[in-house]
C-alpha cells in the first residue's frame, strides 16, 4: 500500500481511470482507490454509447469542445492504449414521428455546425427499403435521419475500456488499490493533507473526487455540499440477433447492438423518482422497454431479454458536470455529476489533468463547469428534486 502520491484518484469507473492515465502520461505520481472492483458502478451498468449531443442546448458550444475532444479520443484510444475497446461506428436512423420535428431540426443543425456531421434525411419508404425489420408502421414515422460511418455515433466495451485504461495507466508509474475504501479526506487549514482508506493513510494534497453516485458522500468527507444526486436507470440486454446494418432510434430510448449480436436498450426520458443508491431492478420499466422494443422491432417478437439490470449515475439540476477546483477547500478537485460520463470521460481524463497541471488551454471550460455555478443555497437538495429536462433552480454560465 502506497503511503504517498502527489495526486489521489478517488472511484475506479471510467472517469477515475482516464484521469489516472492522463496524470500517469504526464509522469504524475498518482493512486486510485476504489472500494470494489473497477468498472462496479455506473461503468459497468452503462449503454457504452459515444455520441456527440446530450447535453441542454443553452451550452451548445462549450460542449460541443468537450464532445469533440472526447469523440476525436475514443476514436484513437485503441491505438493510442494498443488493445481492443470494441470500438465501433455506429450506423443509426434517428426515426422522427410528428410533432418531434422541431426537436429533430434543432438537434441536427446543432450536429451539421459543431461536430462537422452530415445526416442524410430518409423518407419512410426509404427506411422500409433499406431497414425492413424497423417498425415503420408501428409508430409512423415522418422519416428519419440516417447517420453511418461517423465518430460522432460510436459505441465501446465499457469493461475493456476501464482496464484498457487503468492497465495502461499503471504501465506509466500510476498505482491503483481495488477493494480499498476511501474512509475520509484529511483537511488541515483549509487544505488537503491526505485520504484516510481502509488500509492505511495516505499523505497528498491533491484529491480528486470521481465516486460517481457517490460523489457527494466524498465530497462531504472534506466538508463540503455538492448539488449531485444518485439516480437509478435501468436496462435491458436480448438473446442475440443477426447483425442490424442500421439501428432505429426513437427518442424516448437508446440503444445499439452489441458485437455478439444482443440488442441492448433503455429509457432517455425515464421518471422523476426519489434519490436513491439502489440497483434493484424495476418492474414497472419491463412493460414499457418491450413495448418500445415490439415498436422499433416487430417481426422480432419471438426473442427472449436475457438480463435486465439497473445501475446508478449521478446527476445535477442542470444536467451537466462539475469539474474543477474547489474554493473552500485546496487540493480538492471534482470530477462528477455525469449523467453520459461513459461518453465524455475521454475530455474528462484530459481536462482534469490540464487543471491539475495548471495549464490554460481549456481554463474557460473548467471555469465554466466548476461548482462556483451553483449559488451555494442550492448545493444541497433533499427528496424528489430531479428529473430530465428542469433548468430552473440554478443560474448556469
Amino acid at each position: 500500500m502506497k503511503r504517498s502520491a502527489e495526486v489521489v484518484i478517488i472511484g475506479g469507473g471510467v472517469i477515475g481511470c482516464s484521469i489516472a492515465y492522463n496524470l500517469a502520461r504526464e509522469k504524475v505520481n498518482v493512486v486510485l482507490l476504489e472500494r470494489d472492483y473497477l468498472a462496479r458502478g455506473a461503468s459497468g451498468r452503462c449503454g457504452a454509447i459515444i455520441w456527440a449531443k446530450w447535453y441542454p442546448m443553452e451550452t451548445s458550444e462549450l460542449m460541443a469542445r468537450v464532445g469533440n475532444m472526447t469523440l476525436k479520443r475514443f476514436a484513437n484510444l485503441e491505438e493510442e492504449l494498443d488493445t481492443s475497446i470494441e470500438y465501433n461506428l455506429e450506423n443509426t436512423i434517428a426515426c422522427i414521428k410528428a410533432g418531434q420535428e422541431d426537436d429533430y431540426d434543432s438537434e441536427i443543425l446543432e450536429l451539421e455546425k459543431y461536430f462537422d456531421t452530415k445526416l442524410e434525411f430518409l423518407k419512410p419508404d426509404q427506411i422500409r427499403k433499406m431497414a425492413p425489420y424497423i417498425g415503420v408502421d408501428n409508430y409512423e414515422p415522418v422519416g428519419g435521419y440516417l447517420r453511418s460511418g461517423t465518430i460522432s455515433s460510436a459505441s465501446a466495451n465499457p469493461f475493456l475500456t476501464v482496464h484498457a485504461l487503468a492497465n495502461a495507466a499503471t504501465r506509466l508509474g500510476a498505482t491503483i488499490h481495488a477493494g480499498t475504501e476511501a474512509t475520509g479526506i484529511i483537511v488541515e487549514n483549509g487544505k488537503v493533507e491526505g485520504v484516510r482508506t481502509s488500509k492505511g493513510d495516505i499523505k497528498s494534497n491533491i484529491v480528486v473526487d470521481a465516486a460517481g453516485a457517490w460523489s457527494a458522500d466524498v465530497a462531504r468527507m472534506a466538508g463540503i455540499k455538492i448539488p449531485t444526486r444518485p439516480h437509478g436507470e435501468d436496462a435491458v440486454v436480448t438473446e442475440p440477433l443477426m447483425p442490424l446494418p442500421y439501428f432505429p432510434g426513437i427518442m424516448e430510448t437508446y440503444g445499439r447492438q452489441t458485437n455478439s449480436g444482443q440488442i441492448l436498450v433503455g429509457e432517455n426520458d425515464f421518471p422523476e423518482q426519489a434519490s436513491s443508491y439502489s440497483t434493484d431492478t424495476t418492474l414497472d420499466f419491463l412493460p414499457r422497454i418491450s413495448e418500445y422494443l415490439m415498436q422499433m422491432f416487430p417481426s422480432f417478437g419471438h426473442i427472449n431479454i436475457q438480463r435486465h439490470w439497473a445501475g446508478t449515475e449521478d446527476i445535477t439540476p442542470d444536467e451537466l458536470p462539475i469539474l474543477g477546483k474547489v474554493d473552500e477547500v485546496a487540493g480538492l478537485i471534482l470530477a462528477c455529476g455525469f449523467t453520459c460520463g461513459f461518453c465524455l470521460s475521454q475530455a474528462v481524463g484530459e481536462l482534469i489533468t490540464d487543471i491539475i497541471l495548471e495549464k490554460d488551454k481549456n481554463r474557460d471550460i473548467a471555469e465554466a463547469l466548476s461548482l462556483n455555478r451553483f449559488e451555494k443555497k442550492y448545493r444541497e437538495y433533499p427528496g424528489r428534486w430531479y428529473y430530465m429536462g428542469v433548468h430552473k433552480t440554478i443560474n448556469a454560465f
